[in-house]
């Protein structure tokens, strides 16, 4: 009788699956979802204009849809002023969380995005990839969303849900253009609501 149960204690214990360490920690490496994107209330006369939207091609694909309008080349004589805004804890955006100027617009992009430039500017037919990008209207038909989470954000960073609005300024410290972008940090495992 012993070692029956034995054998059966071993037999369950064997056919178990392995147990995944999940740690539910604050911050660490994530996946990039983005939830929104769209242009600032205040950009109808900006000489750079990001008319973005989302659209859901299928059930598993939602796509970039849209237009970029340059009236200015997009190069590196322009500034961006990035503002993210965390979501509270009540409810809410709780702006300031984190700020960042950078000088050379269009290389400082370039580089962030990684992976995601080429897509972007395939997907918008931009006829160059190099800096500075030339003035023009550029149409996507669609791109692919996830094509757009392998950026060069740092690796590791605070879970939770973000906005933040990108102010791209000229020489005279003017707002040439400006766009909004939503999204999440969510931990690899886990799966966007």
């Amino acid at each position: 009788m012993l070692i029956k149960t034995f054998g059966l204690i071993l037999l369950f214990s064997s056919s178990q699956s392995e147990s995944l360490f999940r740690p539910n920690l604050p911050l660490g490496e994530y996946r990039l979802v983005i939830d929104k994107v769209y242009p600032c209330e205040t950009t109808k006369n900006h000489p750079i204009q990001f008319n973005w939207y989302f659209s859901k091609k299928t059930s598993s694909i939602t796509e970039y849809k849209g237009n970029t309008t340059l009236l200015i080349p997009f190069d590196d004589t322009l500034t961006i002023d990035y503002n993210f805004a965390s979501w509270g804890s009540t409810g809410g955006w709780v702006p300031n969380a984190l700020i960042i100027k950078t000088k050379k617009a269009c290389s400082n992009v370039k580089h962030l995005f990684g992976n995601a430039w080429l897509t972007m500017i395939e997907g918008f037919n931009v006829p160059t990839n190099k800096c500075p990008i030339p003035v023009g209207i550029y149409i996507t038909s669609g791109i692919d969303k996830k094509k757009f989470e392998d950026m060069n954000f740092p690796k590791v960073y605070f879970y939770g849900k973000y906005k933040v609005v990108l102010r791209y300024k000229n020489l005279n410290n003017e707002v040439v253009g400006c766009a909004v972008t939503e999204f999440s940090l969510i931990r690899p495992w886990e799966t966007p609501i």
